[in-house]
C-alpha cells in the first residue's frame, strides 16, 4: 500500500471516530472496535481491514474510543516518522529535488499534523480530527512532486 493510501485510510479511520464516537463508545460482541468502524462506516472497508492488520495490535484491541483514537494516532505518528526517515536516507543517495522535498517539506508536514492530533484529541477531538486530515496533504504534495519530476520508485510508492 503506498504512503498516500495509507494515510488516507488512517486520516479516514481518525476521522470516523471523531464522528461516531457515541457508536464507538458502545461497541461490543466479538468484533472489535476498529474493525467494526471499517466494516460500517468507512468506503474502503477491505483497504480498512487490511490496515488493521499491518497496524499495531493496540489498535485492534481498543476497547474504547480513546484507547482506539490513541493507539491509531500513536501508530499514525511513528509510521509518518518513519516515512520520512525513508525518504530523507533515499534524498541522501539519490540527490533529486523533488524526493527531498517529500523528505524536508511533505513529510514535516504529516509528523507535524499527526503529532498535534495526539496531543489535542483527549480536549479538542474536532480540532484533532482536522489535524489527522490535514496530515493527508503531505503524501499528496509528495505523490504529485514525484510525478512531476518524473519519479517512479517503488521503494516509495509500494512502501506500506
Amino acid at each position: 500500500m503506498n504512503s498516500s493510501a495509507l494515510c488516507s485510510l488512517v486520516m479516514a479511520l481518525c476521522l470516523v471516530m471523531v464522528s461516531y464516537s457515541p457508536m464507538a463508545a458502545n461497541a461490543s460482541g466479538e468484533q472489535g472496535l476498529a474493525e467494526k468502524i471499517c466494516t460500517e462506516s468507512l468506503e474502503d472497508k477491505e483497504g480498512c481491514l487490511l490496515l488493521l492488520k499491518q497496524a499495531d495490535p493496540k489498535i485492534a484491541k481498543a476497547k474504547s474510543f480513546e484507547d482506539l483514537a490513541q493507539a491509531t494516532l500513536e501508530w499514525a505518528l511513528a509510521k509518518s516518522k518513519d516515512g520520512q526517515a525513508f525518504l530523507k536516507s533515499l534524498a541522501q543517495i539519490d540527490k533529486n529535488p523533488a524526493i527531498a522535498k517529500c523528505a524536508n517539506f511533505d513529510y514535516d508536514g504529516v509528523v507535524a499534523s499527526f503529532k498535534s492530533a495526539l496531543e489535542g484529541f483527549k480536549d479538542d477531538p474536532q480540532t484533532a480530527s482536522y489535524d489527522a486530515k490535514v496530515a493527508g496533504d503531505g503524501p499528496t504534495g509528495c505523490d504529485r512532486s514525484l510525478a512531476s519530476a518524473n519519479i517512479n520508485n517503488p521503494a516509495i510508492t509500494d512502501s506500506y
